[in-house]
């Protein structure tokens, strides 16, 4: 067997393998354990050690399995997500068991011992004895014999427990961040009327002229943005949550939030300015920008910003918001001058809608899911 061949049974002796594999088995402890403290528990994006590229890896091959197809692709990513958490846990665990095995193989037939019989000194059975003591399950029909070796059960039953609850506690914390970010989608979706349309969000606010209930409507989004913005620095994993229906797309959510913002901003006449220059509107679009920021950062291709920013269609838009201006208009809300506040508005779309394409393309989003073509402005194109 290959435990009678590498090791003696004389416990830790001089060879250099009984070194140097309890060595290697408590840097995969360490390793294990240190992502853990930093996923769970320091919980900022991007400093994982090994859960960052496990989850982009599983996301990466998801979706060069899901293909161009819609239907298929929409089916196939929505489990990107949760797979991706499931291999994290998995691969902690797997760290954890393989390190305490390493460490207690050349002890196999010495400090540890079967309780009947001979012990067998195979890596096998030091993976099993590792697993039954990590999973707090007791020792199985082989136990240690020596101080150490108790100590160091106690210490892996301890560690796995830990492990455990701090998994469990992990996984109730994504899933808690993903249903506010779906609160804020549909929320932004239903005040839109459904459209995907953010003039329409700005015509609900302007109800009959007035925007009176404006600033306070503005701060609420403003603060679950932020709220999304901390979810992505603690779990960036919701990051791979992508589910089929295009209304819960971070893009979406990152479109209605600044095109609200910038239409508030640019499109309203001077008898709403004190909303336009409200703390509460920069509260929103600073907290979008932000969080666009952070997504660009952690998970956006370098200079995906510059190659999707040529997309946008000046013209396309300037027929776009003309529309909007007949919307708000038809709200009862008084508009600013349409080619003065174009030219506003195109300025500020451009210092946050090159990087709305862009997650959308990352996310595998076809740019016309997430900026729903507008009836008006194509009618206006007639």
């Amino acid at each position: 067997m290959l435990g009678r061949s590498l090791l003696s049974h004389d416990g830790y002796e001089s060879s250099s393998v009984s070194l140097v594999l309890p060595l290697a088995g408590a840097a995969l402890c360490l390793l294990a354990l240190a992502d853990v403290f930093l996923t769970v528990l320091y919980a900022r994006s991007g400093t994982g050690l090994l859960s960052p590229l496990l989850q982009k890896a599983v996301w990466n091959l998801f979706r060069g399995v899901a293909g161009s197809r819609r239907s298929l692709r929409d089916l196939i990513l929505s489990y990107a997500g949760p797979t991706a958490m499931v291999v994290t846990a998995a691969t902690w665990f797997l760290l954890l068991i393989v390190g305490v095995a390493l460490i207690v193989w050349p002890a196999l037939g010495s400090g540890i011992q079967a309780s009947q019989g001979q012990t067998p000194t195979s890596f096998a059975t030091a993976f099993y004895y590792s697993g039954y003591g990590l999973t707090t399950l007791g020792t199985g029909d082989i136990v240690p014999r020596t101080d150490f070796f108790r100590s160091l059960m106690v210490l892996q039953a301890f560690t796995g427990f830990s492990v455990l609850t701090l998994t469990l506690t992990y996984f109730m914390s994504v899933y808690s961040a993903l249903v506010r970010r779906n609160v804020l989608a549909n929320g932004l979706h239903q005040l839109s009327g459904g459209t995907g349309d953010a003039a329409m969000i700005v015509a609900g606010l302007g109800a009959a002229g007035s925007f009176a209930g404006a600033r306070g409507a503005l701060t609420s989004l403003a603060m679950q943005v932020l709220d999304l913005l901390e979810s992505h620095h603690a779990y960036p994993v919701i990051h791979y949550f992508r589910l089929r229906d295009t209304r819960y797309a971070l893009a979406r959510v990152a479109l209605l939030t600044m095109d609200t913002s910038s239409i508030v901003r640019t499109a309203l006449g001077k008898d709403h300015a004190d909303v336009a220059t409200s703390g509460a509107l920069q509260m929103l679009s600073g907290s979008g920008l932000a969080l666009l920021r952070t997504v660009e950062a952690t998970f956006l291709p370098e200079r995906a910003e510059d190659q999707c920013g040529a997309a946008e269609d000046g013209a396309w838009h300037q027929r776009r918001f003309r529309a909007a201006l007949s919307k708000l208009r038809q709200a009862g809300v008084t508009v600013a001058s349409a080619s003065d506040a174009h030219r506003n508005y195109s300025d500020q779309r451009a210092t946050w809608a090159p990087l709305v394409r862009a997650l959308a393309a990352s996310s595998a989003f076809d740019w016309a899911e997430i900026e729903v073509p507008d009836i008006a402005a194509e009618e206006t194109d007639r």
